[in-house]
């Protein structure tokens, strides 16, 4: 027979209180109907996550989007967690219990995380030497303080700033033992935070790792080889998750984000008026956002981790500082300046001498987690040396954690009511059964279905196309593909670095190029202007209307004409220019003869994400124009043997065919996802090796270290 000993209860008593602390933070949300985590979890990582559980359900792995942007690669994009292992098992929970409430379980994966937090934030402070009560008052302050309270709608962040305890954690052991199984197990915390889907918060968990084996090499509790050994995870790291790593530094060379420095200018950060929320959360009115008027972003405004939780973490900076607390003093001092960015003159001048890559990537805001934990170790450490007597430990865990959950619990940082915003889903859309069932109805008359814009409608439809299966032209995406957002530019006002733009000249010819059929528009179109567009008013939703444009392209067609360009800027200038006919013309890229006849049809057989099979009959020597996006992994066959793919109307594929009847297929195997597999499988079988026979690979690895 099974007994519990007290001791064990004991050693569960604070995973319990953690638990008890995070289930009731996001009550409402959890177990009150009618509440959700609002804005980037629904519109953002939503759309996203059903992309992924419908591709499941019929058996594929989601490469491909063919539903945003005329076509993505999906897999490529770090932030939808493809290959992030929680994801997957919130996935197949969603799908064996019907896949009806994939956002439900989503909200539980983002709660589960910051219980995560927690817990290693407990085992962070018990391996400095914190007792139990102690270490629980400092991870309550962490899982229940600014970040995790203000961020919950970004998945992404908060997944990835999970990890950063553990990290730390692995960081304290290694700077007293030569041990493989710390290394790997740093390496595999950096692992599951560049799979958890936002860089700029693997950066910081990262970075802050370094400085904190920097930090500790300052104070003689560490070797030199500290920041090597973190060095060395870190690459680690990155063969660990090569799968997406690999993917993603294509991606990001094909995308927009390589202009981000072009409006950031410097390096961002968090305003100086966030500070003041350390001890009056919502000075700025932030909990009631219908009145809220401050020029911030105002999640980037909460950074409360109680009154209590900041005054012990005071006290044990400066009151009877041991060495623990003093290295964690200038730690904070550091990921302070590192959050507020150009807030401040060190910052700023920082920022300015890093290279416009590196400063693409940061997001100073992003350092939030690792200034918070900081805090949150201080505040264990404070307990820990001021409040010796049990009860008084215990007692402060209580208030604490009740102060931070009255002060940010149910706040419209982390929680929106279904009334107010009722959201997208498969069945519905802002609310509306009808408004989503008559544009499938318009959009299913043809294969493939057709594809919608707006020139003055909600941004939901371009947020939420893989999660309502409407293909659009259209998209917001900080990692768009630089190429389909140039086309956009000749229709639509904006810079090169913008993810979203809608349509501003109805008139451009590129508009019916790109195949679009369906346009929306909160407004009634001029008369004139749809007429000269070609544009007929055919539905009216619930505060939209819906016109067809009549003189749309096919997504598949043929031409007899060619404009040569040598490169993109050229290929952007001629699509823009006056004379341009996408209807006789098209613009390619690379060498290639002129195509001879004229006439001829396209026929869809097959169109899927990753396949597209059609039946191509040329009277003689043509070019095949689709509004489909290119991207490397996409190849295409002429009667069963390869034929090139030239970047045709600066984004799209196109393929010479020659004269007769063809079939042409196009498939999507990009050779890169295949290549990340293999490094990472080889990683981690090196990191099983390591764990099997760990000592003779501490050994072997840790003796390249100094």
């Amino acid at each position: 027979m099974l007994t519990w000993e007290p001791v064990s209860v004991r050693r569960l008593l604070p995973y319990a209180v953690l638990v008890a602390e995070v289930l009731l933070f996001f009550r409402q949300v959890l177990f009150q109907e009618g509440y959700v985590i609002p804005w980037d979890l629904r519109y953002f990582h939503y759309p996203h996550a059903e992309f992924i559980a419908e591709s499941f359900r019929r058996g594929e792995l989601p490469l491909w989007d063919p539903y945003t942007y005329c076509g993505r690669p999906f897999f490529a994009n770090i932030q939808t967690e493809l290959f992030y292992p929680p994801l997957w098992l919130t996935v197949l929970a969603s799908n064996l219990t019907g896949g009806a409430r994939l956002f439900y379980w989503l909200e539980w994966e983002v709660v589960l995380h910051v219980f995560l937090a927690g817990i290693f934030a407990f085992w962070l402070l018990r391996r400095l030497g914190a007792g139990a009560p102690a270490a629980l008052l400092g991870a309550t302050v962490f899982q229940l303080g600014g970040f995790f309270a203000s961020q919950a709608q970004h998945m992404g962040a908060v997944n990835a700033a999970a990890w950063m305890p553990l990290a730390w954690l692995c960081v304290i052991a290694l700077a007293k033992t030569r041990s493989g199984r710390w290394l790997a197990g740093l390496a595999a915390s950096f692992t599951m935070s560049v799979l958890s889907g936002l860089p700029a918060v693997t950066i910081a968990v990262v970075g802050s790792a370094m400085l904190l084996a920097l930090v500790l090499v300052l104070f003689r509790a560490a070797p030199l080889r500290l920041p090597l050994a973190v060095l060395l995870s870190a690459v680690w790291a990155l063969a660990l998750s090569a799968i997406q790593f690999l993917p993603t530094a294509e991606l990001n060379r094909h995308s927009i984000s390589q202009y981000r420095s072009d409006w950031l200018q410097t390096g961002g950060g968090l305003p100086l008026a966030s500070l003041v929320s350390l001890v009056a959360p919502d000075w700025y009115g932030i909990f009631d956002l219908k009145t809220y008027s401050a020029p911030y972003q105002p999640t980037f405004l909460y950074l409360y981790c109680g009154i209590l939780g900041l005054s012990l973490a005071v006290m044990a900076s400066l009151v009877r500082r041991t060495r623990e607390a003093a290295v964690f003093a200038v730690l904070s001092v550091a990921c302070a300046l590192w959050m507020l960015g150009d807030s401040t003159p060190v910052g700023r001048e920082s920022y300015r001498l890093l290279p416009e890559f590196v400063r693409a990537a940061v997001h100073p805001e992003f350092a939030m987690p690792a200034w918070t934990l900081t805090v949150a170790v201080l505040a264990g450490l404070g307990a820990e040396q001021f409040l010796r007597r049990p009860v008084l430990a215990w007692s402060a865990v209580a208030v604490c954690a009740l102060d931070l959950t009255l002060a940010g619990s149910g706040r419209s940082l982390n929680t929106a009511s279904l009334r107010d915003e009722p959201g997208v889903t498969p069945e519905h859309f802002e609310g509306s059964r009808a408004t989503l069932q008559r544009m499938r109805l318009l959009v299913t008359g043809t294969t493939p279905p057709a594809r919608i814009d707006s020139t003055d409608a909600s941004m939901n439809w371009a947020m939420s196309a893989p999660l309502i299966r409407i293909p659009t032209a259209n998209g917001n995406d900080p990692l768009a593909l630089l190429r389909p957002m140039q086309v956009r530019l000749a229709f639509a006002k904006g810079e090169r670095w913008g993810a979203y733009y809608q349509i501003s000249d109805l008139e451009s010819p590129v508009v019916d190029l790109v195949g679009i059929r369906y346009i929306l528009s909160r407004r009634a179109l001029e008369p004139g202007l749809a007429e000269r567009a070609g544009l007929v008013h055919v539905a009216d939703l619930a505060g939209e209307k819906v016109y067809e444009n009549t003189q749309a392209l096919p997504r598949f067609y043929l031409v007899n004409r060619l404009r040569p360009a040598r490169n993109l800027e050229e290929a952007a200038a001629l699509l823009r220019s006056r004379n341009f006919a996408p209807r006789v013309e098209a613009v390619v890229e690379g060498a290639l003869a002129p195509a001879a006849g004229a006439g001829g049809a396209v026929r869809v057989l097959h169109y899927a994400a990753r396949r597209v099979e059609l039946e191509v009959d040329a009277p003689a020597a043509a070019f095949l124009v689709t509004s489909e996006t290119h991207y490397p992994g996409w190849r295409a066959y002429l009667d069963g043997r390869e034929r090139p793919i030239y970047y045709t109307n600066v984004a799209f594929r196109g393929v010479a065919v020659p004269a007769g009847r063809h079939r042409v297929v196009f498939e999507f195997a990009p050779g890169i996802l295949w290549w990340g597999c293999a490094v990472s499988a080889a990683a981690w079988i090196a990191m099983g090796v390591l764990c099997v026979r760990r000592r003779a690979v501490a050994h072997t690895a840790l003796a390249l270290l100094p």
